[in-house]
């Protein structure tokens, strides 16, 4: 309608050095209103989002068009894309996540350029397709906080920590909110909290110093600023508080010589999150949002293209260049993926974990082992607590004989990655090779299964363990898991256990019955096995237990081979731009 009436009113302009007759001008108004009328009768001058489709306009906000002439063009441009694309989701129907990432993207942008009604309306409907999606609960928090809704901001703050409760840069602008609505105990606790996290320190001794010197504690208050100015010297508008402070604790001429040190630069805190939004001003990063998106619907080619568009418009982006690597990769580009990832690299200091990590794993796939080892060295060195460094490292030791080696860097990627069932396996494998070992080894799978308790490897894993441990309370346990595991399906791995199990605790003459009707069924079915199963017969026929190297579940310690393209695909970067 404004669009309309705006073309209405641009009918009455006469061209520069053209008469404009009576006649024209009402033939130019008829014209237009008649546009005007026919708009008003079709839907379809309205975009999808400004005239969401019926079952959308049950459950979503309209998002009105409105004139962004006082953007510039790049922000324009911007708008439109993520406006379109938002546009192109609703009629093609897409998935309630898919649509849910475009209204917030949208939101995003309009909140960086300002337009925060409509970035508000965005983040509503995002957060109505996708309720956990911790992105756009925080973004629209933020918003809020940025607007002067403080306790919207506190409400969406609290939500985004139920989200994500580990995200500690959340907690510093919560306690920042609390304090601005003068909830001192709730801003000071949740300060006090973070008052030790990296990144986040001087922010929160500058925040405790504020509560402080409200609460006229002064020498308190001193001591908050002063630490934060030592952690972050051009924070220079601490200078101001610690002068207030400093005056009414009596030290005038301190007070002066901090009154003329004061500025407006207050404390920076790291929070990667804000960052990226923040970071959506520059065009490159609609590109680099537009590569993620495609390389989470796994089209690696438009990610690649993307970020090589973004990376354009900025070519010192560290991170966005090993995503851009790692879509290389993806796409069969192998060595232009290492080129990418070492002119990156080069001449840099080892702070970008990620990126040495891949070229190790490019090393390793290649056959160069040396490398590989001197890669995840570095990728360690920039990050210690680098999860995937340490468990190839891991692997590379375990198949040079270097166990203690191996069990450690396996104890430390399992320590940072708990959730990575892989890393359990082949740390078990390597502690059956160190002193006193099998203890280990049955704390670890017991551990593991506790975690993991849907996984059938862990027990294939567990009962052999059990049964060689010399307990006899383990022993038995291991005999009543596979006599169960038998009678819930009797297949050749759990009859195999089970004869273990039996040998163990004594029964040999059963565990050889079992043990010869499996290599005769090898024998036809699977030839490669009958050696290995021949093996264990005659163990059990001289009153043995086997040799661990000689049962199946043996394959399943050993360290895995490296898969380059499960690597580069799906391990997590913590920034991807």
């Amino acid at each position: 309608m404004k669009r309309a009436l705006h073309h209405l009113k641009q009918g009455f302009l006469v061209p520069q050095g053209v008469m404009a007759t009576r006649a024209a001008i009402l033939c130019s108004m008829a014209v237009t209103v008649i546009g005007l009328l026919i708009c008003l009768a079709r839907p379809a001058c309205a975009d999808a989002l400004s005239g969401l489709p019926t079952p959308l306009a049950q459950r979503l906000e309209p998002v009105a068009e409105i004139s962004l002439d006082t953007l510039d063009q790049d922000g324009r441009e911007q708008l439109a894309a993520a406006r379109g694309r938002v546009a192109s989701a609703i009629v093609a129907q897409a998935s309630d996540q898919e649509l849910a990432d475009s209204y917030g993207e949208l939101g995003a942008l309009y909140q960086v350029h300002f337009v925060y009604r409509l970035a508000g309306t965005c983040y509503d409907n995002a957060m109505r397709l996708a309720p956990g999606e911790f992105r756009w609960v925080y973004y629209a928090a933020y918003l809020a906080a940025s607007t002067g809704q403080l306790e919207q901001a506190v409400a969406g703050y609290a939500k985004a920590r139920q989200i994500r409760p580990g995200y500690l840069a959340l907690t510093l602008r919560l306690a920042d909110a609390w304090r601005d609505l003068n909830q001192t105990d709730k801003a000071m606790e949740a300060y006090q909290s973070v008052v030790n996290s990296k990144g986040l320190e001087a922010a929160a001794h500058y925040g405790l110093g504020q509560i402080a010197l409200l609460q006229r504690e002064y020498a308190n208050a001193i001591g908050h600023f002063e630490t934060a100015l030592a952690i972050q010297p051009e924070a220079s508008r601490v200078h101001y508080s610690l002068a207030q402070a400093l005056r009414a604790s009596g030290d005038r001429d301190g007070a002066e010589q901090q009154f003329a040190r004061m500025g407006d630069t207050l404390p920076v805190f790291t929070d990667p999150q804000i960052e990226s939004l923040l970071a959506l001003k520059r065009g490159s990063h609609v590109y680099f949002i537009a590569a993620m998106r495609a390389y989470r619907k796994q089209d690696f080619a438009a990610a690649r293209d993307a970020f090589a568009e973004g990376l354009a418009r900025e070519p010192d982006n560290v991170n966005a260049h090993i995503s851009h690597a790692r879509a290389l990769y993806l796409t069969g580009d192998k060595t232009q993926a290492r080129q990418e990832l070492e002119s990156t690299l080069a001449g840099k200091p080892p702070t970008h974990a990620l990126g040495w990590f891949l070229l190790g794993i490019l090393a390793e796939e290649a056959g160069d082992i040396d490398t590989a080892m001197q890669d995840y060295q570095t990728a360690l060195r920039a990050e210690p607590e680098h999860a995937g460094a340490h468990f190839y490292l891991g692997n590379a030791s375990y198949r040079r004989g270097q166990y203690e080696a191996a069990a450690a860097h396996y104890a430390s990627s399992a320590a940072a990655a708990p959730e990575n069932l892989a890393v359990y396996l082949p740390y078990t494998g390597v502690l059956l090779h160190s002193a006193n070992g099998l203890q280990r080894a049955i704390e670890l799978v017991a551990g593991a299964r506790q975690r993991f308790p849907e996984q059938e490897l862990l027990e294939f894993v567990q009962i052999p363990l059990l049964a060689g441990s010399g307990d006899k309370d383990s022993m038995e346990a291991a005999l009543a898991r596979a006599r169960q595991r038998v009678e819930q399906q009797s297949t050749p791995p759990n009859r195999e256990l089970l004869a273990l199990a039996l040998a163990a605790t004594g029964d040999f003459d059963q565990a050889q019955t079992l043990q010869d009707a499996l290599v005769t069924e090898a024998a036809w079915s699977m030839p490669v096995e009958t050696g290995r199963l021949s093996r264990v017969l005659a163990a059990y026929r001289a009153g043995k237990l086997p040799a661990q190297e000689d049962l199946f579940t043996w394959s399943l310690l050993q360290p895995p081979e490296v898969k380059g393209i499960s690597v580069f695909r799906d391990y997590p970067a913590p920034r991807p731009y």
